[in-house]
């Protein structure tokens, strides 16, 4: 939990990013208009997206802005604090429990309470921050008969699909309402590419202020297409972690006061990158897709005459995305199919060959729409699995 300074998190007037694109974009025009209101935030988008950011920005152009902005983060919490930490306690309410605490709500009391990664919230949490938000009372623990009021403006984030955990029971439908008053949802950078080379400039200016370097900190033509080549699957936060990478690069050839980021050092610093996420993301991604492309396929080709069922496109174009996922990752084919379990997906001639009638079936249907016809492939000798076609 901690209270942050507007100067650290974004700027107090003008754009809600220190940096533009090449467009404007609707969400930032609702967010500058949402931002004055009263009533709960819900921002929502990727890991890294900038919502931290976002939240202080509107804390600060909120009539609230005077009052204080208090953060909860709710990956940091353990489930069972959770309602300590929202509402405070009286000593003695819990083991470990030796004097009074104020919580999050009483200390963001005139200002804006911030709760990240709501989608965490228990369920017991989430119905004392429902009952918060309808009545504005709640109670401290350890001192259920006495009710304290709540002044304070909610900006709530997360990364998860809500609907999706409202409908697996995972987070109440009334306090989804109760939060999707004014939703903005942040798009991930790789939608927003226009904006990558103007953060990145801020943010290697930025870490050049840190470190209190003369002069001025800036990329060479040359390094600049290097970054718009990489994917930024981690977005503005991995973007960060490439920039003070390439800085700290920078100054071993190139001692302050001035600092230029050639192409080598953008190379070197997402080089690190790359072999870390082929490390770390590779080995279970495999192994996720590799149950789920056995699920999908296996029920594709054991389906009975009149049953209903997912359909041999839904199985190819499964197989076909995880073949596209461990091409990248591997380059090889037949690697890629020895580490999903290959022999698994396909187990026999019959399945090979009922694989091929549905093949058939999909041929003469799109031949009847008009689409052109594909031709079923044949498994090559001694490699029992089918090749399918990646979609377009």
């Amino acid at each position: 939990m901690s209270q942050r300074g507007m100067s650290d998190e974004a700027p107090s007037e003008g754009s809600p990013l220190p940096v533009r694109g090449d467009r404007r974009r609707p969400w930032m025009d609702l967010l500058e208009v949402f931002a004055r209101q009263d009533e709960t935030l819900l921002l929502s988008g990727p890991s890294g997206s900038g919502k931290s950011r976002l939240a202080a920005w509107c804390h600060g152009r909120s009539p609230r802005c005077r009052g204080p902005f208090q953060v909860v983060d709710l990956l940091s919490v353990p489930e069972e604090m959770q309602m300590a930490e929202l509402f405070g306690w009286k000593k003695g309410a819990f083991t470990g429990a030796v004097q009074d605490q104020e919580g999050c709500v009483a200390r963001s009391q005139g200002g804006t309470l911030f709760i990240d990664e709501i989608d965490k919230l228990s369920l017991r949490a989430q119905a004392g921050l429902l009952q918060l938000m309808e009545t504005h009372q709640y109670r401290v623990l350890g001192d259920a008969g006495r009710q304290r009021t709540a002044d304070v403006r909610f900006v709530v984030a997360t990364n998860a699909d809500l609907k999706a955990a409202v409908a697996a029971r995972r987070f109440r439908e009334d306090l989804f309402f109760r939060i999707h008053v004014l939703p903005i949802r942040l798009p991930g950078l790789r939608e927003r590419r226009d904006e990558l080379l103007p953060w990145a400039r801020y943010m290697l200016e930025r870490r050049h202020q840190e470190c209190q370097g003369e002069g001025t900190a800036s990329f060479t033509p040359e390094a600049e297409p290097v970054l718009l080549r990489a994917s930024w699957p981690g977005n503005l936060r991995q973007l960060d972690n490439v920039v003070r990478r390439c800085y700290a690069l920078a100054l071993m050839g190139s001692p302050l006061p001035g600092v230029c980021v050639g192409r080598a050092q953008v190379e070197q610093a997402l080089a690190f990158e790359q072999d870390e996420q082929q490390e770390a993301v590779a080995p279970p991604l495999l192994e996720s897709l590799r149950h789920a492309a056995e699920a999908f396929i296996e029920h594709a080709l054991s389906r009975k005459e009149g049953e209903s069922g997912l359909g041999l496109e839904h199985a190819e174009a499964l197989t076909g995305l995880v073949l596209e996922a461990g091409q990248r990752r591997l380059g090889d084919v037949r690697e890629v199919f020895r580490l999903l379990g290959g022999d698994a997906v396909v187990r026999s001639r019959n399945h090979q060959r009922e694989y091929r009638r549905e093949l058939d079936k999909v041929a003469r249907l799109e031949s009847a729409v008009g689409a052109a016809p594909r031709s079923p492939e044949k498994p090559e000798p001694g490699f029992k699995t089918h090749t399918p076609r990646i979609p377009s």
